[in-house]
């Protein structure tokens, strides 16, 4: 970190505005400003951990080296690489205020956050590990649950016109049978992102590539189902064009650690999913048979559904189609109920 005097110093002997020309540079070739550097993006991805894959992986295609930025830039006609690394140290990340010393990373959200809402995350976070029944006191979560409750009123039933897939990972299936891929029976429901321990939840993928990068590329079973039944559902996906008139409060969400934490796998108790059952809950209170979520692991087109109505399963409104193998390298074939 620079000293007020050695700032100075170098501010003095800058001749054309380092920091102010670095910036617009970044402006002009890359159309975003720096969300945050090397030394800050783990707390920056901690909060925001959707933006790392969405809008086409844009957050990592456009990772940018401070070398490679200086040769593609206008900043090598004014400055030679030894001048550039002398007075790039007069601009500093904004996110954690260090000097740019390797990397950085320009990106802007396709929304306007909400303002200060990573103090709001921080502030849920520790209320969902402290007192987590306590957080429907909380003003934020009092407000999405307003939200959702006005969604539902311009919701209408709708009938899924593309079949979508349930995984089971093969270890865990001793016999192929339709009821492994049924609604989990509610003393083997553990705590999920949308559901409580033991109030199970149907999770499908819109595609079978989706549900099995959401098993970590374990060998599974994958099954077709075809949800026969009008739903209503809670779109957490492209939000602009499905609720324009919170969308913006939406995308927050969906970008924040509070419904795309990543999965933690340490214990019983989750706290990162406290946020994304709550809004469950308020989804399942108000009327909600599904939410649908983008998928952090695939293609930008994928998407998860969860079905938080019990009562629909494949006893009724869901029909089971193929059954498909998937190794642990990608490939499938399918198979019969009578071949296992």
């Amino acid at each position: 970190m620079l000293t007020i005097e050695e700032r100075q110093q170098l501010e003095d002997e800058d001749e054309y505005g380092m920091e102010e020309f670095f910036l617009n540079e970044v402006d002009s070739w890359l159309g975003a400003d720096i969300a945050c550097c090397d030394k800050c993006i783990d707390d920056f991805l901690k909060n925001w951990p959707f933006a790392y894959s969405a809008d086409g992986a844009r957050f990592q295609r456009d990772q940018m080296d401070l070398k490679y930025f200086y040769n593609g830039s206008r900043l090598s006609d004014a400055y030679s690489e030894e001048e550039f690394f002398k007075f790039v140290r007069l601009v500093s990340c904004p996110r954690c205020d260090e000097e740019l010393t390797s990397g950085f990373y320009p990106y802007e959200f396709p929304f306007d956050p909400i303002e200060n809402f990573e103090f709001l995350i921080n502030e849920l976070a520790d209320l969902s590990k402290s007192s987590p029944f306590l957080l429907i006191k909380h003003p934020f979560a009092a407000q999405i649950f307003n939200v959702i409750e006005d969604l539902y009123k311009e919701a209408m039933p709708t009938i899924i016109t593309k079949n979508l897939y349930k995984a089971r990972i093969k270890s865990q299936v001793s016999v192929v049978k339709p009821s492994e891929f049924d609604i989990t029976p509610s003393q083997y429901a553990s705590e999920g992102r949308y559901n409580h321990s033991g109030l199970p939840a149907l999770y499908l993928g819109s595609d079978m590539e989706t549900c099995y990068q959401e098993l970590r590329k374990k060998e599974s079973y994958i099954a077709e189902l075809a949800v026969e039944k009008e739903i209503r559902i809670l779109d957490l996906t492209a939000t602009y064009e499905n609720h324009n008139k919170h969308s913006y409060l939406l995308d927050t969400l969906v970008y924040s650690s509070l419904i795309s934490a990543k999965q933690d796998e340490t214990g019983s108790f989750r706290p990162q999913y406290i946020f994304s059952r709550y809004i469950a809950d308020c989804a399942k209170y108000v009327g909600f048979d599904a939410i649908k979520y983008p998928s952090t692991r695939t293609n930008i087109d994928s998407f998860n559904l969860v079905l938080i109505n019990g009562d629909i399963s494949i006893k009724d409104s869901i029909k089971l189609g193929k059954i498909y193998a998937y190794d642990n390298t990608n490939k499938y074939h399918e198979i019969s109920f009578s071949s296992i």
